[in-house]
């Protein structure tokens, strides 16, 4: 049986991704397998909701030094159960204490960004807006992205900077809950730029359940990804 039809390894899958223990070919083999398979994105959605409350729940708390060794020393020679197959067996493998920091940051970035959005509204009434919280291929924090509601314009914060070859540009991609994938726009080099839309954000942003960005030759307008995605992640909106 393949494990894309296996309910048990989705659900451990999925989890793994959210919590950005999920990493590096891995990772990427697993995303790619959501641009085809609604399953695997609603299993995603899914951990993505249930993962989310814990973060309102428990205080911030500065680990010890002692702690990441304790960390360390557990999870180095652990090894996934028998039965699980093969080759998921090791992409569920433990990360490495650093790995695990990192990868926790990108896992919880988005349900973070969602609730303190919300909060935030509940206090202080902000506006209705998309939000997209990208990851590098590398499993770091890379793009954020934004957008009113109703607005004309995307807002995108580049956290991690990628290397884009002359005479090509970043473009930001659309995937909906089919996986199909359409495309927004180029975007602008720099650390916070504003891209204008050809339609409403309700429009261009109510299909996504993720975002992706890709690099494409400048001038370009495709309508599918010519080269692998550099930025990936979830995206929602923020309002009731």
């Amino acid at each position: 049986m393949n494990w894309y039809r296996n309910p048990s390894a989705i659900e451990q899958l999925a989890a793994a991704y959210v919590a950005g223990t999920l990493r590096g070919p891995a990772r990427r083999r697993f995303e790619a397998a959501m641009q085809t398979r609604p399953a695997l994105v609603a299993a995603v959605n899914e951990w993505t909701r249930r993962l989310g409350p814990l973060h309102q729940a428990l205080p911030e708390q500065a680990p010890s030094a002692a702690l990441w060794t304790r960390i360390a020393q557990q999870t180095v020679h652990r090894t996934a159960p028998a039965a699980t197959p093969s080759w998921w067996r090791r992409l569920l493998a433990p990360a490495s204490a650093g790995a695990l920091v990192v990868g926790l940051l990108v896992g919880t970035l988005l349900p973070l960004a969602w609730q303190a959005q919300e909060s935030a509204r509940r206090d202080m009434q902000l506006p209705d807006s998309y939000v997209g919280v990208l990851a590098t291929r590398e499993g770091q924090p890379g793009l954020i992205v934004s957008s009113l509601r109703r607005g004309t314009r995307v807002d995108i914060k580049q956290v991690t900077p990628v290397a884009v070859p002359a005479g090509h540009t970043l473009f930001l991609w659309r995937i909906d809950k089919a996986g199909a994938v359409a495309p927004v726009g180029p975007l602008p080099e720099g650390k916070f730029v504003h891209v204008a839309l050809d339609a409403p954000a309700e429009k261009v942003f109510f299909p996504a359940v993720e975002l992706a960005v890709s690099i494409e030759p400048a001038g370009a307008r495709p309508e599918a990804p010519s080269s692998p995605f550099v930025y990936r992640g979830l995206c929602g909106k923020v309002w009731r």
